[in-house]
């Protein structure tokens, strides 16, 4: 039936002469399969007076990619989309081209580029209704991938269309951690406010498997000094999307990765917030690189292992096949070589399409941004996925016998590191597993350090970098991090291993962080031998 209404809508705008744009809005009120959006855009690819500034006025600003599938298959004609859209973009003639701009005049806050100046505002990614406010820039299309299905009551047991993993279990942590959780603004990040729950302290309950609660799809970290961060709802349904893309014309992009698009500067939620509203090198943009098309992933310490590997790389996965479609795309990273260009590689794509640093071009693909040390679900998910096919693509098959302890050598290494090896050594020989240290100077290369932890039954850590490496690992994977002391206490390690359906334990540190981890040997072996007896337990085996 929708199919019939809009087609309905075409054939009349072509013999009445109604803009396109008037189509697009209809289109962008109704519910549209992706039966329907193919032959809609290919109708659309044939006509000359397609314009995209006449959509974002009519209200169509936000492009809406309804299918009924499974989530992979989602993502992909969400894919689709974006293809469709990048045509007509390109085949869209604009009064103005950004790589022919060498001054972009910001005086008193004023903004042109080919026009007169207006106002240059702040958008905040921050803010719920953010999206909202982009729909009166002609230059600025938001494709999203809506949440499928009912919204309240949500279980991921039986959700095979807005998550890739359906079993996720309970995370636990020891007294003194779960004590500082339930209590009212005794952590700096206010986790209480955040969980706003009871903290499990039996690591028995972690063997279940359970339904991911919203609160971790409603993806918004803790922020200091604020009791009322998280409405109601979002401890009780899904949000309104699995995932968007925002497409700017013309655009210059900072290097933290927030966009100006005519008189918009969008800055989403990330670790830095730039909210002047400026130009970067105060409008002069002859020395400025210009790009046709270029997308973008960077974020504030992207330099940085975690924030490289949790942020700034998810952000490519769940545009991978349209990425792949267009190499001629560039891809803006906080670094051009290194382990960033390693990463595109192991994705399917290839290092030479990265830059860095202040950018212009005619077309910016802005996809979500990754809160700051709060990892996005589906991309998450998406990525350990995407690891896990290389790893059965181009390894011989190793059995998952490793016990991983992750040495660091420079902050918040174990205080008791010699006694903690002794320990899991033990431990691991009592239940017959491969004992492995993983020592970060040097750093393994990336393919010892992907085997090595595809293998890991259990990962001990300080909290570090080096639990990254986590993505690597298989689904139910055993994690016990050894949590910073107050007031230093960072639980983004919890997060990405509860999206990625690991299990997790938090050991607290006595005193001594940035600097130190100060942890007993005892209460790190009482947590592993505890797991692994769950472990065992799964597989009708014993530990010595």
């Amino acid at each position: 039936m929708q199919s019939y209404r809009l087609k309905r809508f075409v054939i009349v705008a072509m013999v009445l002469s109604v803009p396109l744009s008037s189509i697009i809005y209809l289109a962008s009120h109704h519910v549209i399969s992706t039966t329907d959006v193919s032959p809609f855009l290919g109708i659309l690819s044939s006509s000359r007076t397609l314009d995209i500034s006449e959509r974002a006025s009519a209200g169509a600003s936000v492009v809406t990619v309804h299918v009924d599938a499974n989530c992979t298959d989602r993502v992909t004609r969400f894919n689709v989309q974006l293809q469709h859209l990048r045509h007509q973009l390109l085949l869209t003639p604009h009064t103005s081209n950004v790589c022919n701009v060498t001054s972009w005049t910001s005086a008193k806050n004023n903004l042109s580029i080919g026009h007169g100046a207006t106002p240059l505002r702040v958008v905040r990614g921050v803010e719920e209704n953010y999206i909202d406010k982009l729909s009166d820039n002609p230059d600025i299309i938001t494709v999203v991938l809506p949440w499928l299905g009912s919204r309240s009551n949500w279980s991921s047991l039986t959700d095979f269309s807005n998550v890739l993993y359906q079993r996720y279990f309970e995370w636990t942590a020891d007294d003194v951690l779960c004590s500082w959780i339930e209590t009212p603004g005794v952590i700096r990040a206010r986790y209480d406010v955040l969980f706003r729950r009871k903290c499990n302290r039996n690591i028995n309950d972690t063997a279940t498997a359970q339904s991911l609660r919203p609160l971790f799809v409603n993806a918004k970290p803790p922020k200091p000094k604020n009791s009322e961060l998280y409405p109601d709802r979002f401890y009780t349904s899904a949000p309104r999307y699995v995932f968007y893309v925002h497409i700017h014309r013309n655009a210059i992009v900072t290097g933290l990765g927030d966009v100006i698009t005519a008189n918009t500067k969008l800055v989403l939620d990330a670790c830095s917030h730039d909210v002047s509203p400026t130009i970067p090198r105060g409008g002069k943009l002859l020395h400025i690189p210009c790009y046709n098309e270029i997308y973008v992933i960077t974020q504030y310490w992207g330099n940085g292992v975690f924030h490289r590997m949790v942020e700034d790389v998810p952000r490519l996965v769940l545009c991978l096949k349209f990425l792949k479609s267009y190499p001629d795309i560039r891809i803006l990273a906080p670094q051009v070589g290194g382990r960033m260009a390693e990463f595109l590689g192991i994705i399917g794509l290839d290092k030479s399409r990265l830059v860095t640093g202040i950018a212009r071009a005619k077309i910016v693909y802005q996809p979500r941004s990754t809160p700051c040390g709060y990892a996005n679900v589906q991309e998450s998910q998406t990525l350990s996925q995407l690891y896990q096919n290389y790893i059965k693509r181009n390894f011989p098959v190793q059995p998952r016998n490793r016990l991983i302890l992750i040495r660091r050598s420079g902050l918040r290494k174990f205080s008791k590191q010699r006694e903690i090896e002794e320990v899991l050594e033990r431990a691991a020989r009592d239940c017959n597993l491969t004992y492995t240290l993983f020592i970060d100077n040097p750093t393994p290369s990336l393919n010892d350090t992907v085997m090595m932890f595809h293998s890991a039954v259990i990962i001990v850590a300080p909290v570090g970098a080096g639990l990254s490496n986590m993505y690597f690992s298989q689904s139910g994977t055993y994690v016990v991090e050894g949590v910073c002391n107050l007031p230093h206490v960072n639980l983004c390690f919890q997060r990405l291993a509860h999206v990625l359906g690991h299990h997790w334990h938090g050991v607290t540190s006595r005193r001594g962080c940035e600097r130190v981890v100060d942890v007993s040997a005892a209460d790190v072996d009482d947590a592993v031998r505890r797991y692994l007896r769950l472990w065992k337990h799964e597989r009708f085996e014993l530990c010595v």
